[in-house]
Protein backbone atom coordinates (compact mmCIF):
# COMPACT_ATOMS: atom_id res chain seq x y z
CA UNK A 1 0.00 0.00 0.00
CA UNK A 2 1.50 3.38 -0.97
CA UNK A 3 1.42 6.52 1.19
CA UNK A 4 -1.10 8.36 -1.00
CA UNK A 5 -3.69 5.67 -0.18
CA UNK A 6 -2.98 5.80 3.54
CA UNK A 7 -3.36 9.60 3.62
CA UNK A 8 -6.96 9.24 2.43
CA UNK A 9 -8.04 7.48 5.65
CA UNK A 10 -10.00 9.10 8.49
CA UNK A 11 -8.93 8.04 12.02
CA UNK A 12 -11.73 5.45 12.20
CA UNK A 13 -10.83 4.10 8.78
CA UNK A 14 -7.20 3.90 9.86
CA UNK A 15 -8.20 1.73 12.84
CA UNK A 16 -10.15 -0.56 10.54
CA UNK A 17 -7.22 -0.78 8.16
CA UNK A 18 -4.87 -1.68 11.04
CA UNK A 19 -7.22 -4.54 11.99
CA UNK A 20 -7.32 -5.82 8.42
CA UNK A 21 -3.59 -5.47 7.77
CA UNK A 22 -2.73 -8.90 9.14
CA UNK A 23 -5.81 -10.80 8.03
CA UNK A 24 -4.79 -14.17 6.46
CA UNK A 25 -6.68 -13.44 3.24
CA UNK A 26 -6.42 -10.55 0.80
CA UNK A 27 -8.66 -7.56 1.51
CA UNK A 28 -9.10 -4.68 -0.95
CA UNK A 29 -11.32 -1.61 -1.13
CA UNK A 30 -12.40 0.19 -4.32
CA UNK A 31 -14.35 3.45 -4.54
CA UNK A 32 -16.98 4.43 -7.12
CA UNK A 33 -14.25 5.63 -9.51
CA UNK A 34 -12.47 2.25 -9.40
CA UNK A 35 -9.59 3.62 -7.32
CA UNK A 36 -7.93 1.24 -4.82
CA UNK A 37 -8.58 2.67 -1.38
CA UNK A 38 -7.43 -0.28 0.70
CA UNK A 39 -5.11 -3.25 0.27
CA UNK A 40 -3.83 -5.30 3.20
CA UNK A 41 -0.52 -7.18 3.43
CA UNK A 42 -1.86 -10.54 2.19
CA UNK A 43 -3.58 -8.85 -0.76
CA UNK A 44 -0.50 -6.78 -1.53
CA UNK A 45 1.71 -9.90 -1.53
CA UNK A 46 -0.65 -11.60 -3.96
CA UNK A 47 -1.28 -8.68 -6.31
CA UNK A 48 1.97 -6.71 -6.44
CA UNK A 49 3.95 -9.30 -8.47
CA UNK A 50 0.99 -9.51 -10.86
CA UNK A 51 0.73 -5.70 -11.10
CA UNK A 52 4.44 -5.35 -11.85
CA UNK A 53 4.42 -8.18 -14.42
CA UNK A 54 1.54 -6.55 -16.33
CA UNK A 55 2.75 -2.97 -15.69
CA UNK A 56 -0.57 -1.93 -14.16
CA UNK A 57 -1.37 1.19 -12.15
CA UNK A 58 -1.60 -0.12 -8.53
CA UNK A 59 -4.11 2.59 -7.63
CA UNK A 60 -6.51 1.65 -10.43
CA UNK A 61 -8.20 -1.14 -8.48
CA UNK A 62 -10.87 -2.06 -11.01
CA UNK A 63 -8.24 -2.32 -13.77
CA UNK A 64 -6.05 -4.54 -11.58
CA UNK A 65 -8.93 -6.94 -10.92
CA UNK A 66 -9.99 -6.78 -14.58
CA UNK A 67 -6.65 -8.41 -15.39
CA UNK A 68 -6.42 -10.60 -12.28
CA UNK A 69 -9.99 -11.97 -12.30
CA UNK A 70 -11.94 -10.69 -15.34
CA UNK A 71 -15.23 -12.36 -14.42
CA UNK A 72 -15.18 -10.84 -10.93
CA UNK A 73 -14.38 -7.36 -12.28
CA UNK A 74 -17.20 -7.69 -14.83
CA UNK A 75 -19.70 -8.46 -12.07
CA UNK A 76 -18.49 -5.46 -10.07
CA UNK A 77 -18.92 -3.03 -12.96
CA UNK A 78 -22.29 -4.55 -13.91
CA UNK A 79 -23.73 -4.19 -10.39
CA UNK A 80 -25.94 -1.08 -10.36
CA UNK A 81 -27.59 -1.38 -6.95
CA UNK A 82 -26.64 1.13 -4.25
CA UNK A 83 -25.53 -1.68 -1.95
CA UNK A 84 -25.61 -5.43 -1.61
CA UNK A 85 -23.68 -8.64 -2.19
CA UNK A 86 -22.06 -8.78 -5.61
CA UNK A 87 -20.19 -12.08 -5.27
CA UNK A 88 -20.40 -14.67 -2.50
CA UNK A 89 -17.80 -17.44 -2.29
CA UNK A 90 -17.10 -17.63 -6.00
CA UNK A 91 -13.99 -19.59 -6.98
CA UNK A 92 -11.92 -18.35 -9.89
CA UNK A 93 -8.59 -19.56 -11.37
CA UNK A 94 -6.02 -16.74 -11.23
CA UNK A 95 -2.41 -16.41 -12.31
CA UNK A 96 -0.07 -16.00 -9.35
CA UNK A 97 3.45 -14.70 -9.97
CA UNK A 98 6.04 -16.20 -7.62
CA UNK A 99 9.73 -17.02 -7.43
CA UNK A 100 8.92 -20.33 -9.11
CA UNK A 101 7.24 -18.63 -12.05
CA UNK A 102 3.60 -18.20 -13.02
CA UNK A 103 1.20 -20.70 -11.48
CA UNK A 104 -2.58 -20.93 -11.60
CA UNK A 105 -4.26 -20.94 -8.21
CA UNK A 106 -7.91 -21.16 -7.17
CA UNK A 107 -8.95 -17.90 -5.50
CA UNK A 108 -12.19 -17.55 -3.57
CA UNK A 109 -13.86 -14.12 -3.87
CA UNK A 110 -16.40 -12.32 -1.69
CA UNK A 111 -17.42 -8.88 -2.98
CA UNK A 112 -19.79 -6.54 -1.13
CA UNK A 113 -20.95 -3.05 -2.00
CA UNK A 114 -21.35 -1.17 1.30
CA UNK A 115 -22.65 1.99 -0.31
CA UNK A 116 -22.33 3.98 -3.53
CA UNK A 117 -18.78 4.97 -2.62
CA UNK A 118 -17.15 1.75 -1.41
CA UNK A 119 -16.79 -1.82 -2.57
CA UNK A 120 -15.00 -4.40 -0.41
CA UNK A 121 -13.24 -7.40 -1.98
CA UNK A 122 -12.00 -10.38 -0.01
CA UNK A 123 -9.88 -12.87 -1.95
CA UNK A 124 -8.31 -16.00 -0.53
CA UNK A 125 -6.07 -18.68 -2.08
CA UNK A 126 -7.94 -21.94 -1.39
CA UNK A 127 -6.13 -24.12 -3.92
CA UNK A 128 -4.82 -26.66 -1.41
CA UNK A 129 -8.20 -27.15 0.27
CA UNK A 130 -9.92 -27.20 -3.12
CA UNK A 131 -7.62 -29.96 -4.39
CA UNK A 132 -8.06 -31.99 -1.19
CA UNK A 133 -11.83 -31.70 -1.39
CA UNK A 134 -11.78 -32.61 -5.08
CA UNK A 135 -9.69 -35.71 -4.35
CA UNK A 136 -12.01 -36.71 -1.53
CA UNK A 137 -15.00 -36.43 -3.87
CA UNK A 138 -13.19 -38.52 -6.46
CA UNK A 139 -12.38 -41.14 -3.81
CA UNK A 140 -16.01 -41.24 -2.68
CA UNK A 141 -17.16 -41.72 -6.27
CA UNK A 142 -14.49 -44.38 -6.87
CA UNK A 143 -15.47 -46.19 -3.67
CA UNK A 144 -19.13 -46.24 -4.73
CA UNK A 145 -18.28 -47.50 -8.21
CA UNK A 146 -16.06 -50.25 -6.81
CA UNK A 147 -18.83 -51.28 -4.43
CA UNK A 148 -21.35 -51.52 -7.27
CA UNK A 149 -18.95 -53.45 -9.51
CA UNK A 150 -18.12 -55.79 -6.62
CA UNK A 151 -21.80 -56.52 -6.02
CA UNK A 152 -22.35 -57.20 -9.73
CA UNK A 153 -19.37 -59.56 -9.85
CA UNK A 154 -20.56 -61.45 -6.77
CA UNK A 155 -24.06 -61.78 -8.25
CA UNK A 156 -22.67 -63.07 -11.54
CA UNK A 157 -20.48 -65.56 -9.67
CA UNK A 158 -23.49 -66.80 -7.69
CA UNK A 159 -25.44 -67.23 -10.92
CA UNK A 160 -22.65 -69.28 -12.49
CA UNK A 161 -22.45 -71.42 -9.36
CA UNK A 162 -26.20 -72.14 -9.58
CA UNK A 163 -25.85 -73.07 -13.27
CA UNK A 164 -22.98 -75.41 -12.40
CA UNK A 165 -25.08 -77.13 -9.71
CA UNK A 166 -28.03 -77.48 -12.08
CA UNK A 167 -25.74 -79.18 -14.59
CA UNK A 168 -24.62 -81.65 -11.94
CA UNK A 169 -28.28 -82.64 -11.43
CA UNK A 170 -28.89 -83.55 -15.08
CA UNK A 171 -29.82 -87.10 -16.05
CA UNK A 172 -26.83 -87.60 -18.35
CA UNK A 173 -25.75 -90.72 -16.43
CA UNK A 174 -29.20 -92.26 -16.83
CA UNK A 175 -29.21 -91.38 -20.53
CA UNK A 176 -25.81 -93.06 -21.02
CA UNK A 177 -27.00 -96.15 -19.11
CA UNK A 178 -30.14 -96.35 -21.27
CA UNK A 179 -28.05 -96.03 -24.44
CA UNK A 180 -25.73 -98.79 -23.24
CA UNK A 181 -28.70 -100.97 -22.31
CA UNK A 182 -30.34 -100.60 -25.74
CA UNK A 183 -27.01 -101.24 -27.47
CA UNK A 184 -26.83 -104.55 -25.65
CA UNK A 185 -30.45 -105.36 -26.48
CA UNK A 186 -30.34 -104.28 -30.12
CA UNK A 187 -30.81 -107.87 -31.30
CA UNK A 188 -33.98 -108.16 -29.19
CA UNK A 189 -35.44 -105.06 -30.89
CA UNK A 190 -35.01 -106.42 -34.40
CA UNK A 191 -38.15 -108.66 -34.36
CA UNK A 192 -40.26 -105.68 -33.27
CA UNK A 193 -38.74 -102.86 -35.31
CA UNK A 194 -36.79 -104.50 -38.00
CA UNK A 195 -33.03 -104.52 -38.42
CA UNK A 196 -32.63 -100.99 -39.81
CA UNK A 197 -35.02 -99.29 -37.40
CA UNK A 198 -33.61 -101.07 -34.37
CA UNK A 199 -30.09 -100.02 -35.35
CA UNK A 200 -31.26 -96.44 -36.02
CA UNK A 201 -32.89 -96.17 -32.57
CA UNK A 202 -29.74 -97.38 -30.84
CA UNK A 203 -27.50 -95.06 -32.90
CA UNK A 204 -29.80 -92.09 -32.27
CA UNK A 205 -29.81 -92.66 -28.50
CA UNK A 206 -26.03 -93.11 -28.44
CA UNK A 207 -25.66 -89.91 -30.47
CA UNK A 208 -27.90 -87.95 -28.10
CA UNK A 209 -25.95 -89.22 -25.07
CA UNK A 210 -22.60 -88.38 -26.70
CA UNK A 211 -23.79 -84.93 -27.77
CA UNK A 212 -25.18 -84.18 -24.31
CA UNK A 213 -21.90 -85.23 -22.74
CA UNK A 214 -19.84 -82.98 -25.06
CA UNK A 215 -22.16 -80.03 -24.45
CA UNK A 216 -21.95 -80.54 -20.71
CA UNK A 217 -18.16 -80.66 -20.86
CA UNK A 218 -18.09 -77.48 -22.94
CA UNK A 219 -20.43 -75.76 -20.48
CA UNK A 220 -18.33 -76.85 -17.51
CA UNK A 221 -15.20 -75.54 -19.22
CA UNK A 222 -16.89 -72.22 -20.07
CA UNK A 223 -18.17 -71.84 -16.50
CA UNK A 224 -14.69 -72.58 -15.09
CA UNK A 225 -13.16 -69.97 -17.40
CA UNK A 226 -15.78 -67.40 -16.39
CA UNK A 227 -15.13 -68.14 -12.72
CA UNK A 228 -11.41 -67.54 -13.29
CA UNK A 229 -12.21 -64.21 -14.92
CA UNK A 230 -14.39 -63.30 -11.93
CA UNK A 231 -11.55 -64.18 -9.55
CA UNK A 232 -9.20 -61.96 -11.56
CA UNK A 233 -11.70 -59.08 -11.49
CA UNK A 234 -12.07 -59.49 -7.74
CA UNK A 235 -8.29 -59.35 -7.32
CA UNK A 236 -8.15 -56.08 -9.26
CA UNK A 237 -11.06 -54.71 -7.21
CA UNK A 238 -9.21 -55.67 -4.05
CA UNK A 239 -6.21 -53.64 -5.20
CA UNK A 240 -8.40 -50.65 -5.99
CA UNK A 241 -10.28 -50.87 -2.68
CA UNK A 242 -7.02 -51.11 -0.76
CA UNK A 243 -5.70 -47.86 -2.14
CA UNK A 244 -9.01 -46.01 -2.21
CA UNK A 245 -9.49 -46.89 1.47
CA UNK A 246 -5.98 -45.59 2.07
CA UNK A 247 -6.90 -42.28 0.42
CA UNK A 248 -4.51 -42.98 -2.41
CA UNK A 249 -4.82 -41.23 -5.75
CA UNK A 250 -3.25 -41.49 -9.17
CA UNK A 251 -0.74 -38.86 -8.07
CA UNK A 252 2.85 -40.05 -8.37
CA UNK A 253 4.35 -40.60 -4.93
CA UNK A 254 7.34 -42.44 -3.42
CA UNK A 255 6.59 -46.16 -3.73
CA UNK A 256 8.24 -49.23 -2.19
CA UNK A 257 8.32 -51.98 -4.81
CA UNK A 258 9.21 -54.50 -2.10
CA UNK A 259 5.85 -53.79 -0.41
CA UNK A 260 4.00 -54.06 -3.74
CA UNK A 261 5.63 -57.42 -4.51
CA UNK A 262 4.78 -58.71 -1.03
CA UNK A 263 1.15 -57.60 -1.44
CA UNK A 264 0.90 -59.38 -4.80
CA UNK A 265 2.45 -62.54 -3.34
CA UNK A 266 -0.07 -62.49 -0.48
CA UNK A 267 -2.93 -62.21 -2.98
CA UNK A 268 -1.65 -65.10 -5.12
CA UNK A 269 -0.36 -67.35 -2.33
CA UNK A 270 -3.42 -69.63 -2.34
CA UNK A 271 -3.23 -70.00 -6.14
CA UNK A 272 0.48 -70.84 -6.04
CA UNK A 273 -0.02 -73.32 -3.20
CA UNK A 274 -2.95 -75.03 -4.93
CA UNK A 275 -0.87 -75.56 -8.08
CA UNK A 276 2.24 -76.68 -6.18
CA UNK A 277 4.30 -73.79 -7.57
CA UNK A 278 7.50 -72.95 -5.70
CA UNK A 279 8.23 -69.22 -5.49
CA UNK A 280 11.74 -67.99 -4.70
CA UNK A 281 12.01 -64.35 -3.61
CA UNK A 282 15.15 -62.25 -3.45
CA UNK A 283 14.02 -58.69 -2.68
CA UNK A 284 16.49 -56.59 -0.62
CA UNK A 285 15.03 -54.81 2.39
CA UNK A 286 16.89 -51.63 1.44
CA UNK A 287 15.54 -51.54 -2.12
CA UNK A 288 15.27 -47.81 -2.97
CA UNK A 289 12.02 -45.98 -3.54
CA UNK A 290 10.67 -45.14 -6.97
CA UNK A 291 8.17 -42.45 -7.83
CA UNK A 292 4.94 -43.79 -9.25
CA UNK A 293 1.33 -44.79 -9.01
CA UNK A 294 1.02 -47.65 -6.51
CA UNK A 295 -2.19 -49.01 -7.98
CA UNK A 296 -0.85 -49.17 -11.52
CA UNK A 297 2.49 -50.69 -10.49
CA UNK A 298 0.66 -53.31 -8.45
CA UNK A 299 -1.51 -54.17 -11.46
CA UNK A 300 1.61 -54.65 -13.58
CA UNK A 301 3.34 -56.84 -10.97
CA UNK A 302 0.20 -58.92 -10.43
CA UNK A 303 -0.22 -59.39 -14.19
CA UNK A 304 3.37 -60.58 -14.63
CA UNK A 305 3.09 -63.10 -11.77
CA UNK A 306 -0.28 -64.40 -13.01
CA UNK A 307 1.13 -64.84 -16.52
CA UNK A 308 3.96 -66.96 -15.10
CA UNK A 309 1.51 -69.00 -13.04
CA UNK A 310 -0.73 -69.66 -16.04
CA UNK A 311 2.27 -70.55 -18.22
CA UNK A 312 3.30 -73.15 -15.63
CA UNK A 313 -0.29 -74.49 -15.57
CA UNK A 314 0.06 -75.37 -19.26
CA UNK A 315 3.43 -77.06 -18.85
CA UNK A 316 4.59 -80.33 -17.32
CA UNK A 317 7.79 -80.46 -15.33
CA UNK A 318 9.31 -78.22 -12.69
CA UNK A 319 6.96 -75.59 -11.27
CA UNK A 320 8.98 -72.62 -10.09
CA UNK A 321 8.86 -68.81 -10.25
CA UNK A 322 11.88 -66.76 -9.24
CA UNK A 323 11.41 -63.10 -8.33
CA UNK A 324 14.38 -60.86 -7.64
CA UNK A 325 15.11 -57.14 -7.60
CA UNK A 326 18.13 -54.89 -7.39
CA UNK A 327 19.13 -51.31 -8.12
CA UNK A 328 21.96 -49.55 -9.88
CA UNK A 329 22.67 -45.79 -9.86
CA UNK A 330 19.87 -45.12 -12.35
CA UNK A 331 17.33 -47.96 -12.27
CA UNK A 332 15.35 -50.26 -10.04
CA UNK A 333 15.23 -53.64 -11.80
CA UNK A 334 12.63 -56.36 -11.20
CA UNK A 335 13.25 -59.81 -12.68
CA UNK A 336 10.66 -62.61 -12.88
CA UNK A 337 11.66 -66.01 -14.28
CA UNK A 338 9.37 -69.04 -14.65
CA UNK A 339 9.57 -72.64 -15.82
CA UNK A 340 6.42 -72.37 -17.92
CA UNK A 341 5.63 -73.05 -21.56
CA UNK A 342 7.86 -70.35 -23.01
CA UNK A 343 7.38 -69.14 -26.59
CA UNK A 344 9.03 -68.77 -29.98
CA UNK A 345 10.47 -65.64 -31.62
CA UNK A 346 7.32 -64.96 -33.62
CA UNK A 347 5.19 -64.92 -30.46
CA UNK A 348 7.80 -62.74 -28.75
CA UNK A 349 7.46 -60.09 -31.46
CA UNK A 350 3.70 -59.79 -30.80
CA UNK A 351 3.52 -60.01 -27.00
CA UNK A 352 2.84 -56.32 -26.39
CA UNK A 353 0.51 -55.78 -29.33
CA UNK A 354 -3.01 -54.73 -28.42
CA UNK A 355 -5.40 -57.66 -28.82
CA UNK A 356 -2.70 -60.33 -29.15
CA UNK A 357 -3.02 -63.25 -26.73
CA UNK A 358 -1.87 -66.85 -26.42
CA UNK A 359 -4.60 -67.67 -23.87
CA UNK A 360 -7.88 -69.34 -24.74
CA UNK A 361 -9.84 -66.77 -22.72
CA UNK A 362 -7.41 -63.85 -22.94
CA UNK A 363 -8.26 -60.31 -24.04
CA UNK A 364 -4.88 -59.28 -25.41
CA UNK A 365 -4.89 -56.18 -23.19
CA UNK A 366 -2.85 -57.34 -20.18
CA UNK A 367 0.70 -56.91 -21.47
CA UNK A 368 -0.35 -54.02 -23.73
CA UNK A 369 -1.55 -52.11 -20.65
CA UNK A 370 1.51 -53.17 -18.64
CA UNK A 371 3.86 -51.64 -21.17
CA UNK A 372 1.77 -48.45 -21.34
CA UNK A 373 1.91 -48.11 -17.54
CA UNK A 374 5.65 -48.77 -17.26
CA UNK A 375 6.52 -46.42 -20.13
CA UNK A 376 4.34 -43.71 -18.54
CA UNK A 377 6.63 -44.09 -15.50
CA UNK A 378 9.69 -43.62 -17.70
CA UNK A 379 10.62 -47.30 -17.50
CA UNK A 380 10.89 -50.34 -19.77
CA UNK A 381 9.54 -53.91 -19.77
CA UNK A 382 10.87 -56.87 -21.76
CA UNK A 383 9.79 -60.52 -21.88
CA UNK A 384 12.05 -63.12 -23.46
CA UNK A 385 12.20 -66.91 -23.80
CA UNK A 386 14.75 -69.42 -25.01
CA UNK A 387 11.94 -71.17 -26.87
CA UNK A 388 8.82 -73.32 -26.39
CA UNK A 389 8.99 -75.39 -23.21
CA UNK A 390 11.90 -73.37 -21.80
CA UNK A 391 10.08 -70.84 -19.61
CA UNK A 392 10.15 -67.05 -19.82
CA UNK A 393 12.11 -64.17 -18.35
CA UNK A 394 10.59 -60.74 -17.60
CA UNK A 395 12.72 -57.65 -16.92
CA UNK A 396 11.05 -54.51 -15.63
CA UNK A 397 13.06 -51.31 -15.10
CA UNK A 398 11.91 -48.15 -13.33
CA UNK A 399 13.96 -44.95 -13.07
CA UNK A 400 15.36 -43.96 -9.68
CA UNK A 401 14.15 -40.37 -9.37
CA UNK A 402 14.46 -40.41 -5.57
CA UNK A 403 17.69 -40.13 -3.62
CA UNK A 404 18.88 -43.71 -3.10
CA UNK A 405 20.17 -42.87 0.40
CA UNK A 406 16.87 -41.54 1.73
Amino acid sequence: MNNSMKNQYTPSEQKLFNMLQYAPMGVAGINSNGIMTLLNKAGDAMLQPFIKAHQLDPENGIEVFRHFAPAIAAKITAFKEKSGVIVMNEMYPCEIHSANGIITRIINFIVNKADEESIGITFDDITDNYEKEKKMQQLEIASGVLHDIGNAVVSFGSYLTRVKRMMELTNLDNLEKLAALLSGMEANLVPCLGDKKAHAVVEMLNGIASSQKEQQQDLKKAISEQMQIIIHIQEILQIQRQYVAGNDSSERKPVRMRAIINDCMAMLFASFDKRGIEVALNIPADLPLVEGDKTQLMQVTLNILKNSMEAIDSHTGEKKITVQAYSDPHWLVLLVQDTGTGFDTITASHLFQRGFTTKHNGTGLGLYNCRAIIESHGGTIQITSDGPGKGSFTELKLPLTIDINK
